[in-house]
């Protein structure tokens, strides 16, 4: 039997888990309000759900949730009267009211309580649009705890309980025009006709000026955003599955406990069958690994909507007209990498709408269109996820880049002299970087593209820039699907054993005696390896180790390899390039259970994380992008 306390725990989480997925599709739904305030299928929708919201906060008794919600929910019953029309000054507020009921739930789970958090200056704005008529009808109707609404919402709303799945046609444009009064915003849309000055109710001077201003209702009530500027989010606590899933994932745990009392019994009557039965074991223990991967899949573009809300915001705050565009979104991923690309993927965008995309004004004289488009794609490619934000703005000026970097003594005129694009581009990437000529609320100290290589480094991920000035930027990463259990090959070196993501290997290669001096080169003094004709960069694992100490030159280290009877080599895969790792030994392959790499070894790069061994021991992932930098630092 369940206790009090258990069903109370569980209703909470229903609670919280609902009203997380209907408050996501009532901002979705709001966004793509604001480009076609017509469509009474979507406000139909979003009135549902924030009727939701309020009924699930009154069951649980939240009172000031349940007034907030019902204000908003006011607001979109006038929109399904035609007695009031969507425009960027309600969808703001409305956006605000998701935005303070987030903020609260949080706030619930943290301390069980709504907190004190003040909504008096957002319900009075809200109240500011409702006739007076109006305004008793829904206060009678919410102190009889019912809509008298209710009856016809059956027939008039649409079976689905969500929105509907957008589209590529109904992206966010919500700020790609101008109102009347010049300020960036949606098409001005007058405000209905029906309610005269003389109904409404009487407010108060800070909401007769946030009327007055279109951009007033945003300012009066708080922003809950993240540090990247995108909307907070709630994480991601749970997953849905079905029950076809859960049915076959408890047979085969059934099937496990049998073959263990069989292994039980064969290890005392049957020893001579204990391989073939071990074999069965192992074959039913990856099953179970398999499907717990993919269980731990989501489709990236769950994470993705709240950059439609991101898009929005900055470009109503920087006069800007831009459009969003999703590809890709059904690409899966582990939810621990969803969750660690969240904020770089945040830090991009804002780069693309801070640095990249110009003013309409600027567009035009440029013979663009004054609408920019930020475009953010997915793609899984031999276990890897490919990102990429790609806008077609004003582009990276390498030369604007080097003067930055010179003038706060980050490079050399000497260095400067000697650059490729490709390394000029990765000096962006640098602490404390930025060609911002002054610090504002979204960017300008310099700490945005070092955070997004630093977080990719960690997950073992890479990333290259590519630019055109004048036509666009594109920023390309690649990541691992998953970072629970990874197919690995392990290596040994110095008697400790390391593994190295088996989808950066190449293929192995061995010399032995005369071979060696053969395939093994020195050249512009760096070791390079002959593997199928062609020469690659060669790096000792042990160099990038410090096992033998610093100060070895290149040239010696070539006389150390040819003085070797034997060589082993793993060819890598790097960001664009094949490299050579030579280790000690050549261990085998096993899928490891990835941990978190200790902090007192968090400062070593190409350390990706660590795995227990079935000896006990415990071997290291290796970053394959950190290697593949050692081995530029080492030639």
């Amino acid at each position: 039997m369940f206790n009090s306390e258990e069903i109370q725990k569980a209703l909470m989480e229903e609670f919280f888990s609902e009203n997380r997925e209907a408050l996501g599709r009532i901002e979705q739904g709001l966004l793509r309000l604001e480009s076609n305030p017509g469509n009474k299928e979507l406000i139909n929708a979003v009135f549902r759900d924030m009727h939701t919201v309020k009924g699930n906060c009154r069951m649980m008794s939240f009172p000031r949730l349940e007034e907030l919600t019902h204000k908003g929910e006011t607001l979109l019953d006038l929109m399904r009267d035609d007695l009031l029309a969507m425009n960027q000054e309600i969808g703001s507020l409305l956006l605000k009211v998701v935005d303070h009921v987030r903020l609260t739930l949080q706030e619930i789970a943290r301390s069980g309580s709504e907190g004190e958090a003040d909504f008096s200056t957002i319900i009075e704005i809200l109240e500011s649009f409702v006739p007076h008529e109006k305004g008793k009808e829904s206060e009678s109707a919410d102190r009889h705890g019912k809509d008298p609404r209710q009856p016809l919402l059956e027939e008039e709303l649409p079976q689905e309980e969500g929105l509907p799945q957008g589209t590529d046609d109904q992206l966010l444009e919500s700020h790609d025009s101008k109102t009347t009064d010049g300020q960036a915003g949606t098409t001005a849309i007058p405000l209905p006709q029906g309610p005269s000055p003389s109904t409404l109710p009487p407010t108060s001077k800070a909401v007769t000026e946030a009327r007055s201003e279109p951009k007033a209702a945003v300012s009066a009530v708080t922003t809950t955003t993240t540090d990247n500027g995108a909307p907070a989010a709630a994480p991601m606590e749970s997953i849905r599955l079905s029950l076809s899933r859960l049915d076959a994932l408890m047979n085969q745990v059934g099937e496990l406990g049998a073959s263990f009392n069989q292994l039980k019994y064969v290890i005392t009557h049957r020893p001579d069958h204990i391989d073939q039965l071990l074999e069965v074991h192992g074959k039913q223990i990856a099953w179970l690994q398999d499907e717990v991967i993919k269980y731990r899949l989501q489709p990236i573009g769950r994470m993705w909507d709240q950059y439609h809300r991101l898009v929005r915001d900055l470009s109503v705050e920087m006069g800007k007209k831009v459009m969003l565009d999703l590809v890709g979104e059904k690409t899966e991923v582990d939810r621990n990498v969803l969750v660690s690309i969240n904020e770089l993927l945040g830090h991009l965008i804002r780069n693309a709408l801070d640095h990249g995309i110009e003013t309409p004004q600027e567009r035009v004289q440029h013979g663009k269109s004054p609408i920019g488009k930020v475009v953010l794609s997915a793609e899984q490619r031999h276990g890897q996820i490919h990102l990429e934000v790609k806008d077609d703005g004003r582009g990276i000026n390498p030369d604007l880049v080097v003067q930055k970097a010179l003038l706060t003594g980050m490079i050399t005129a000497e260095q400067a002299k000697d650059m490729s694009e490709a390394e000029i581009f990765k000096l962006i990437m640098l602490p404390g970087f930025s060609t911002a000529s002054q610090v504002s609320t979204i960017s300008g100290r310099g700490t945005g593209m070092d955070v997004v290589q630093a977080a990719l480094s960690k997950m073992g991920g890479t990333l290259t820039i590519a630019s055109t000035v004048g036509v666009g930027s594109q920023f390309r990463m690649s990541i691992p699907q998953t970072m629970a259990i990874v197919p690995a090959l392990l290596v040994g070196d110095s008697n400790e054993t390391f593994a190295l993501p088996q989808v950066n290997v190449v293929e192995l290669a061995s010399f032995y005696g005369s071979e060696v001096a053969v395939n093994i080169e020195g050249k512009m003094q760096s070791p390079m390896v002959r593997v199928r004709e062609k020469l690659l960069p060669l790096v000792p694992l042990q160099r990038l180790l410090h096992r033998d100490g610093p100060g070895r030159a290149p040239r010696r280290e070539v006389e150390r390899l040819h003085a070797l009877s034997a060589i082993h080599v793993v060819v890598l895969q790097g960001q664009e390039n094949l490299f050579g790792l030579e280790v000690g030994a050549i261990l085998g392959h096993s899928s490891l259970l990835i941990k978190p790499i200790n902090t007192m070894f968090a400062h070593i790069p190409i350390l990706a994380g660590t795995a227990v061994m079935p000896d006990g021991s415990i071997a290291f992932l290796l970053n394959v992008q950190a290697l593949l930098q050692g081995a530029g630092e080492f030639s």
